[in-house]
């Protein structure tokens, strides 16, 4: 395999070297995890765009899984 030289803006080339930087420094010190598998019913509530009133007869009439006073998170 034979190597292939390119000629590259040296300003272009450090801008992108300093964003790359920054956008790792922005990842590490991110706290990326798991959405919580059981939330309130509030919570559910809000993210459904429906009343707690709803999401409880959903849970009386088992539409929806509960446990310890909690629901599952729609997005888990």
């Amino acid at each position: 395999m034979t190597q292939q030289l390119i000629a590259v803006d040296a300003d272009a080339l450090s801008r992108l070297q300093d964003e790359l930087t920054e956008i790792k420094m922005l990842l590490l010190s991110s706290n990326i995890s798991p959405p919580a598998k059981w939330i309130t019913v509030a919570e559910y509530a809000q993210k459904a765009g429906k009343s707690e009133a709803t999401v409880r007869r959903w849970v009386r009439d088992g539409k929806l899984e509960r446990n310890k006073g909690l629901v599952k998170n729609l997005d888990s």
